[in-house]
């Protein structure tokens, strides 16, 4: 048989699990229950006072007798949060043995009541261990109704409220049938009403804790998704540094060491050479100055001397590969171009990510053949078609020589095209030709979306 607790979450699953604890007050929450508790003992002591005022002399109950029940009352007050079940208990004793014969008008009294409702409410709000709060509140209430019994059966019941038997009552009911529910339903409001709010407000701490729980791992999970981004954008701008001045610094050491040895035999060329370096370290200081302009935040532009919004220069694309290949063909690499489309300006109508991509992975297959390479001449193919997945476009850089000696390199030009290609669900192939040369090739997937757009 199922524990009473675990079947009362089973039809109210609502509530927080058994084993949750409701966290303890801080020290400054406590402190205030003890400042509030003595300014409700002062306030109930000044009521008591008028309402001596308003007694009998004869029927008033002694003075200090009813300070002593106020203070067993309100007293326990002053640490319901710190011990709430037994200072629920502290003040049950208190409230029953102020039902006797002469402190009952003091337990009848609003600030007596109100402190006795607050103890209850208290310990079913703040109570950890609810096995206990339970076992105590079925001895209170046990207790309770037994006490309610022996009144209503008491000889004394009707001399000690100071009424009498009713020979004519206005009601439907008989006098002692309605003396007895009447006192059933206060009781089952008070006790009831207590028990009731005290359970909303621990459910209610336990939904705000949940809140705050989740609060604080979407926090979490959003610093990480900015952590993962600013660790993308790093990858993403080490890329195109290695992909701006690794190549342009390669090229720039290749025609140094060919005018070197050609200076002496043909000046000619060799300024031609030189003029190649030249360009090609305008072109990485350009194009590095322009990478790194992202980089900077400015409250205010106007602070950076001729700045301006927009004046960085845009990131390439396929349509900048006419520049790509005079650019190469100045640094001594021929470069025979074919392009096959499916459709006519498909590849030129590219996406500003997917075109770029393309444009990094050309480069840096031309690059590879500049630096690695003993070939002259180099060709670029381009295709672009649709198969049962989408639309796709291609790349593909093959060349006719043999490798350079002690020309290997890191690896990092290789690695940055698999990822380039990876990121629009591309596939890579590369490696050497029969019976010599390289090549390299990569075909990206355009997104559905895009290609429905470009073919409309």
């Amino acid at each position: 048989m199922r524990r009473l607790p675990e079947l009362v979450h089973r039809r109210l699953p609502t509530l927080p699990p058994v084993e949750w604890e409701r966290p303890a007050p801080d020290r400054k929450g406590l402190r205030r229950d003890v400042i509030v508790a003595a300014g409700f003992l002062l306030l109930a002591l000044a009521m008591h006072e008028l309402m001596q005022s308003l007694t009998e002399r004869e029927d008033a109950p002694d003075r200090l007798l009813s300070y002593l029940v106020l203070a067993s009352l309100i007293v326990p007050l002053m640490f319901r949060r710190r011990w709430p079940i037994s200072m629920m208990l502290i003040g049950s004793a208190a409230f029953f043995g102020a039902g006797n014969e002469n402190t009952y008008r003091v337990g009848m009294e609003l600030c007596a009541q109100l402190a006795y409702f607050i103890g209850i409410y208290t310990a079913v709000t703040w109570s950890k261990n609810r096995r206990g709060l339970w076992t105590a509140m079925s001895v209170v209430l046990l207790f309770m109704a037994t006490w309610l019994i022996i009144s209503f059966f008491s000889s004394d019941l009707f001399k000690a409220t100071g009424t009498s038997m009713v020979e004519e009552p206005a009601g439907v009911l008989p006098t002692t049938t309605a003396f007895v529910l009447y006192n059933l339903l206060m009781n089952l409001m008070f006790f009831g009403g207590a028990i009731f709010l005290g359970m909303v407000s621990w459910t209610n701490a336990y939904a705000s804790q949940i809140v705050e729980i989740q609060a604080q791992r979407i926090a979490e999970q959003s610093q990480q998704l900015a952590d993962r981004a600013v660790n993308q954008e790093r990858l993403r701008i080490a890329r195109e540094l290695h992909d701006v001045i690794a190549h342009h610094i390669a090229s720039v050491g290749v025609q140094a060491s060919a005018a070197r040895m050609v200076h002496d035999r043909d000046p000619q060329q060799s300024i031609e050479l030189m003029r190649g370096i030249e360009s090609s370290a305008r072109s990485a200081v350009s194009e590095t100055r322009a990478l790194l302009g992202v980089l900077r935040e400015h409250d205010d532009p106007d602070d950076v001397p001729g700045s301006a919004e927009g004046a960085r220069n845009p990131e390439p694309s396929m349509a900048q590969l006419d520049e790509l290949i005079a650019t190469n063909e100045r640094q001594g690499l021929s470069i025979q171009l074919s392009c096959d489309e499916h459709q006519p300006g498909f590849i030129s109508s590219l996406p500003a990510g997917l075109s770029l991509a393309l444009y990094r992975i050309s480069g840096e297959a031309l690059a590879n053949v500049r630096t690695h390479s003993t070939a002259r001449t180099a060709t670029l193919s381009l295709r672009s078609g649709t198969d049962a997945e989408g639309a796709w476009v291609e790349v593909e850089v093959t060349d006719s020589g043999r490798p350079r000696p002690d020309s290997a390199g890191g690896g990092y030009g290789l690695r940055g095209i698999r990822e380039r290609a990876k990121l629009h669900h591309g596939l890579v192939e590369i490696g050497p030709r029969i019976p010599h040369g390289w090549r390299t090739r990569a075909r990206l997937r355009v997104v559905s979306d895009a290609a429905t757009t470009l073919s409309s």
